[in-house]
């Protein structure tokens, strides 16, 4: 039933709990894990132009950190897996990428590691639940 997996990433310090539910029903179906974490574009709309790159830089380390760690895990388990960082709207970006790869299911938290972010633009697992074709599972996390 899943083939393959998409566990968008944050690299919260809670997504431990997210990366365990993904690699556990990824062992028992013999399913690929697809790493994502996307660079929110709207992070540069207020930014002086000198800091744009210095951030960028930032953020694009952060990202691929966060990648690893769900493809590390994946490997850990014996299982094929590949890690994307991608820019844009987080929601759009996680459900674009699962059409892209006819992705079963979306393993996220329930809220990113930015809980101000929650609160002021929505969350990114609703946005995803609400406009995806995709199954998804939303691992309860702690407050942010």
């Amino acid at each position: 039933m899943y083939d393959d997996i998409i566990v968008p990433t944050d690299g919260g310090e809670q997504m431990d709990a997210v990366i365990d539910a993904a690699v556990d029903i990824a062992t028992q179906r013999g399913a690929r894990i697809h790493a994502l974490s996307v660079i929110d574009r709207g992070v540069f709309l207020t930014l002086e132009e000198g800091l744009t790159d210095a951030v960028d830089e930032e953020l694009t380390a952060s990202a691929e950190r966060a990648v690893e760690a769900v493809t590390d895990a994946a490997t850990a388990a014996d299982l094929e897996n590949e890690g994307v960082v991608r820019r844009g709207r987080p929601g759009e970006e996680i459900i674009a990428y699962a059409d892209e790869i006819g992705a079963e299911l979306i393993v996220m938290g329930s809220h990113g590691a930015d809980g101000h972010e929650r609160r002021m633009l929505g969350s990114v697992s609703q946005d995803v639940i609400t406009e995806t074709d995709c199954q998804t599972l939303v691992v309860p996390l702690g407050p942010a």
